[in-house]
């Protein structure tokens, strides 16, 4: 024999359904008017305490969801945080730098201003394109030329001591002779007695040398060597050198060595000295012996 099959439908169909539907739906109205107005509240706290477990069970994995989520986004807003807070970092560490820079320049700036009152002539603010340190030749070249005013013979300091003077000029440039140069020499006094020498190049930045002296010159280490203002080149009194070391007594020939002053090879800044302490021109030679002698004041 076969079996049976039954063919009930899978869910229920008819106006008894319908009914209980509409039942339903109307004690949901009157539960909802119940809540609103507050009535049987009192009946209402032991069901809520029966479910209280269900909802809790019932509520973890929605609440698991919602922790990781809020896992994941507070770990991807602490990276960006993160991130954004280095890039600041570094930015203001470029600033810092930055700030460091102008304090240094500032200083340096001041010192050359102090310089300028020092000196009392007219200068002007020059900045090193290159630096020859050679032993047969040292060179600056600074990025000023003619047209901003600088001659070949002018001086050069910075705010420690004199650098050298202008060799050649270009429009936009110009050629410095250091003070080191073999080939240069500047007239010098010991700021301590006045005594006048020479000092010439070596041709190394760190030493000068002192070839004119007599064997029973007042010198001695640690003596400041400034300009004598002679040959209206170099403002007078201004600091070159410092004496480092004597020869001996029984040297033949003494030979003093001076350390220069200025920052010769680490400047940034120089100071170009117009100065207008220009030699006055010499008379004209005439051949008549009366036109050659100086007028006096009866004869003007």
């Amino acid at each position: 024999m076969r079996a049976q099959t039954s063919n009930k439908p899978l869910f229920a169909t008819g106006s008894t359904l319908h009914f209980k539907l509409a039942l339903c739906f109307c004690a949901s109205l009157l539960l909802l008017a119940i809540e609103n107005r507050g009535v049987m509240t009192a009946q209402r706290l032991p069901f809520t305490a029966m479910i209280a477990p269900i909802r809790q069970v019932v509520s973890v994995p929605t609440r698991l969801f919602h922790q990781l989520a809020g896992l994941g986004s507070s770990q991807t807003e602490l990276m960006s945080e993160n991130q954004r807070l280095k890039e600041e970092a570094l930015i203001l560490r470029g600033r810092q730098l930055k700030f460091e820079a102008l304090e240094q320049e500032n200083i340096r700036l001041r010192g050359l201003l102090d310089s300028t009152f020092k000196v009392g002539d007219q200068v002007l603010i020059a900045e090193p394109l290159a630096i020859n340190v050679y032993p047969h030749e040292n060179l600056i070249v600074v990025n000023k030329g003619s047209r901003y005013g600088i001659e070949v013979g002018q001086a050069v300091v910075d705010g420690n001591g004199v650098v050298g003077q202008v060799l050649r000029v270009s429009a936009n440039s110009a050629d410095v002779v250091m003070i080191t140069d073999p080939s240069h020499a500047i007239p010098v006094q010991v700021n301590r007695n006045g005594l006048r020498t020479i000092a010439m190049g070596t041709g190394q930045t760190d030493r000068l040398e002192l070839p004119y002296l007599s064997g029973n010159a007042d010198i001695q280490p640690g003596d400041l060597l400034v300009t004598s203002g002679l040959g209206g080149v170099f403002p007078a009194g201004y600091p070159v050198a410092r004496v480092v070391a004597a020869p001996p007594e029984a040297a033949a020939s003494r030979a003093y060595s001076a350390a220069p002053i200025a920052r010769l090879d680490r400047n940034r800044e120089l100071l170009v000295v117009r100065s207008d302490s220009t030699p006055l021109p010499r008379i004209p030679v005439s051949n008549d012996p009366i036109a050659s002698k100086p007028l006096t004041n009866a004869a003007r």
